[in-house]
């Protein structure tokens, strides 16, 4: 548990899934567990030697886990350790069979945005997404299944609802870590403070 942190919101993460973050120094080694089917992004990489899932029982690999690079993990048991000469540092999103819904018209900000949402992997259930903004750059109108975001560095974001700029919009500061949960429907996003802006998503596929 010393490693691995539920970073969940209040209320839980969508469709029942679990937001887990997890830091393993170098030489560190945790106990064997298990897990459900998992999306991973690398926020820190280096080299990790995994016994276990997603390799056959007792199988160990080495595998050099590349940073911004998104993961899809099956189900099972595994034991980690860190054999690299950095720490590792990784976001995972635990999910359920739980099933969304489907904003009406919905269009994704991959199709609007190309330049500012870059898909990193995906399956036909869920899929794990960059977003990187310049200050000052805004997105075009563009919708979201049940989603979760987890910010990469530190800013301000103003989001408008619908599918048009109007007089309601929530300004956010944000700094590295904080998860923002953001409800299915459409909305348009700003880069409105002074730095350059990532985040990384969890986007559910399913309805």
């Amino acid at each position: 548990p010393g490693s691995y942190k539920d970073v969940s919101p209040e209320g839980g993460a969508p469709l029942g899934s679990k937001l887990i973050h997890m830091t393993l120094k170098v030489g560190e080694q945790d106990e064997p567990h298990e897990h459900v089917k998992h999306y991973m992004y690398i926020i820190k990489g280096g080299k990790l030697s995994i016994t276990g899932a997603p390799f056959p029982p007792g199988v160990t690999n080495e595998l050099e886990m590349k940073t911004g690079m998104g993961l899809i993990v099956p189900p099972g048991a595994h034991q980690v350790k860190n054999t690299g000469n950095t720490d590792v540092e990784i976001l995972f999103l635990e999910v359920s069979e739980k099933k969304g819904e489907t904003p009406e018209g919905h269009i994704t900000p991959q199709k609007t945005d190309p330049g500012h949402y870059k898909t990193l992997v995906e399956d036909d259930d869920w899929m794990v997404v960059k977003m990187d903004m310049k200050v000052g750059e805004e997105d075009h109108p563009h919708s979201h299944r049940d989603h979760i975001v987890y910010m990469l560095n530190s800013g301000e974001i103003t989001i408008w609802p619908g599918k048009e700029k109007g007089e309601k919009k929530l300004v956010v500061p944000v700094k590295p870590g904080m998860v923002l949960p953001v409800p299915v429907g459409y909305h348009i996003v700003a880069n409105s403070g002074n730095e350059p802006i990532s985040a990384v998503y969890f986007e559910s596929k399913r309805s």
